[in-house]
């Protein structure tokens, strides 16, 4: 399978944009700011995968991520002494017509642990499946997500293949000019961070007869990219594993709730993400607060948005600058659900929650503004999802020893009510 590639040291080189994946970046720096590291604000949402039948008979597009505006998957390197590791978004932006092809355009986007770079996007391609449910490639760009821009390829090439279905298979292409990529696959039944039956593809990069790179990736039914473990060269091993993902079923309903407008300036960003989710049933309001974390503050907008259907919906907001930048949109898939995670708050004061030292070593304080209930708990995720740590709530401010856990990212949850409020925690000593 043709892929994406980000390699280099801390800030991503551009090697190969269009058909490399992103194979565990390494970042060495000799000095770090620590004070930054604790910016490093990975999307802290529920995974969210919704169950999708296996009556039928599956096609190559079944593992890859569904094919929707604003689906997304996150994937982490939590690092080791000699990696600050690293986390990597993939995300469809749009959907575009090239050529009669109904195309979505998927854009890779990098960051940094170390604190020592902006996040850069390694890369923008369209991608499109047709009638068998084979994946292609079609046109990819280097800089704007403008099909007008893009290099739109005389012939698309097979990205994901049906035949990735036979343990065995391989296939050898030439990419550009001095450039072989091939893929085999090595087992369609592996179990990788809590998902089995996964496809394990080894991508082999060949460049002037010199093999430069050795990865595999998993692949897992209605998600798709689940992890990745790159395995040669040497010195640049590592191994990254999903940790959220927001896979919509394409209801009629996804892309269509208009973008609420917001007049602002930002600076560069680190990364964005919605919170404090408050879903109103009655009057079919969904409250949420895009936060957008650039290298200094946190810049908070409370939004409310109507809905028409519980489910899947995809929520925007789209930032101006006063004619001085040309604005932007942000999307959040989110899954409305009362029952799930998200619920109307009977009490406007219930739970709000502010945790520190973030990252923590042994204990973190957590400080809940608002009413305290009877049945009010914690609990501590890993970043695959299992349940580590939990306890019940009994104060305001409460102090929770987290000695037994490794280094690592978590997700921490406070239940209240029928309220959830989910954080990131990092475990760092």
């Amino acid at each position: 399978m043709l892929s994406e590639l980000a390699s280099g040291a801390c800030c991503v080189s551009s090697i190969s944009l269009l058909f490399a994946r992103i194979r565990n970046i390494k970042c060495s720096v000799s000095t770090v700011n620590t004070d930054r590291i604790q910016m490093k604000k990975l999307l802290p949402l529920v995974l969210f995968v919704f169950a999708m039948g296996v009556s039928h008979a599956q096609v190559a597009s079944d593992y890859y991520m569904p094919f929707c505006v604003g689906n997304q998957t996150v994937l982490v390197d939590p690092g080791d002494m000699s990696n600050w590791g690293h986390t990597a978004t993939f995300t469809y932006l749009q959907s575009d017509m090239i050529n009669s092809d109904l195309c979505f355009l998927q854009e890779g986007k990098l960051y940094s642990h170390s604190g020592c770079c902006e996040p850069e996007v390694f890369h923008l391609i369209w991608l499109f499946k047709d009638i068998n449910g084979d994946v292609y490639l079609k046109a990819y760009s280097e800089e704007y997500p403008d099909p007008d821009s893009a290099v739109i390829l005389p012939t698309p090439i097979l990205y994901f293949s049906a035949n990735y279905f036979t343990t065995g298979y391989s296939i050898s292409q030439t990419v550009e000019p001095g450039h072989v990529v091939i893929d085999s696959v090595i087992s369609t039944d592996e179990v990788y961070g809590g998902f089995t039956n996964c496809i394990q593809i080894r991508e082999t990069d060949i460049v002037n007869d010199t093999i430069t790179n050795i990865g595999d990736s998993y692949y897992a039914y209605g998600v798709g990219r689940v992890g990745e473990q790159r395995i040669f060269p040497p010195d640049e091993l590592g191994t990254s594993t999903l940790v959220s993902a927001y896979v919509t079923s394409c209801d009629p309903i996804v892309d269509t709730i208009s973008a609420n407008e917001v007049d602002t300036c930002l600076s560069d960003y680190f990364d964005y993400y919605v919170n404090n989710i408050i879903v109103d049933t009655v009057n079919n309001l969904l409250t949420v607060t895009w936060n957008f974390q650039d290298s200094v503050i946190t810049n908070q907008f409370v939004e409310t948005y109507s809905f028409q259907f519980e489910g899947n919906n995809v929520i925007s907001i789209t930032l101006n600058c006063s004619g001085k930048k040309s604005s932007e949109t942000f999307y959040k898939p989110v899954h409305i659900n009362p029952s799930f995670h998200l619920g109307v708050s009977e009490n406007a004061d219930v739970c709000s929650v502010s945790m520190y030292p973030n990252p923590a070593s042994d204990n973190v304080m957590i400080n809940i503004f608002g009413e305290i209930a009877a049945g009010d708990i914690y609990s501590i995720y890993d970043a695959t999802g299992v349940l580590v740590n939990s306890g019940t709530i009994t104060q305001n401010f409460q102090q929770i020893s987290i000695s037994d856990l490794a280094d690592g990212l978590y997700f921490f949850e406070i239940t209240s009510g029928n309220r959830v409020e989910t954080q990131k925690l990092i475990i760092q000593r």
